[in-house]
């Protein structure tokens, strides 16, 4: 089990190298499949043993190697952010069967592009579809995978995510767009799709109750005033794996108490 929580936890280290770059080059308009990482201030290409993911950024002590510049710490906290939601995933998943392997899989590959998405919106405002439209692609197959082993399962979860996005969908058109942008209507859909019913109550309660929470903290310490826009991205990601790792466990705890 620890050489499968090792291998794993590698794996989304390098993937969340890879997701840094991919932020990098998509505000910068540029192609990830083209030119090699660069420092964003002096623009220097970046040798294989400085682009380590976590330990080249301590090695370093967190300056460009050639302009001395500070390197932001989004880098190695993304970098260790996914390598730890990977191993949890496999832990989670453990799979044995062909299908279990796939699900795993594609809760992987969606939560590449969460990453992604958590960082973007968090820096940019926005959701980009580059972003959104993949990861909705993948929730959608991961869905018929489910239904494979238990059928049903994918009316269901078609139903909680156009339901869930459609309220999103309201909201958006309601406000013309001023209080959630539709990359989070996409996002609802894919939280919708990934996560059974229980696990989506909760995981958009615990979203909203953490978002609730850092903004009355931004308030209060003066950091944000009255009426400033915080993206609800990030928290609903977040909810994403609060709702899968723990959400029917605490459904059900609530349940004995009523």
């Amino acid at each position: 089990m620890l050489t499968y929580i090792i291998l794993f936890g590698l794996l989304g280290l390098v993937l969340g190298s890879f997701v840094n770059a991919w932020l990098y080059r998509t505000h910068e308009h540029k192609s990830i499949v083209k030119g090699r990482s660069e420092c964003p201030h002096c623009h220097k290409q970046i040798a294989w043993y400085d682009n380590i993911p976590v330990l080249s950024y301590l090695l370093l002590k967190a300056k460009c190697r050639y302009c001395h510049k500070l390197i932001s710490a989004q880098y190695p906290l993304v970098e260790a952010a996914t390598g730890i939601l990977f191993a949890s995933l496999w832990l989670y998943f453990r799979p044995t069967t062909e299908v279990g392997w796939y699900e795993l899989l594609l809760w992987l590959l969606v939560t590449v592009f969460m990453a992604a998405a958590f960082v973007y919106d968090l820096r940019y405002m926005i959701l980009p579809d580059r972003f959104m439209l993949p990861a909705l692609s993948f929730a959608l197959i991961y869905v018929f995978f489910l239904t494979i082993k238990v059928d049903q399962v994918a009316v269901w979860r078609l139903v909680d995510a156009a339901v869930f996005a459609g309220i999103y969908f309201l909201v958006w058109l309601f406000s013309k767009g001023k209080w959630i942008g539709d990359g989070d209507i996409r996002l609802a859909a894919i939280i919708g799709l990934m996560l059974s019913l229980p696990q989506l109550l909760i995981g958009v309660f615990a979203g909203y109750l953490i978002g609730s929470a850092i903004g009355m903290y931004l308030l209060v310490s003066g950091r944000a005033k009255r009426g400033s826009v915080i993206a609800l991205g990030p928290f609903l990601i977040v909810g994403l794996y609060i709702g899968l790792f723990w959400g029917q466990q605490i459904a059900n705890w609530y349940l004995q108490l009523i």
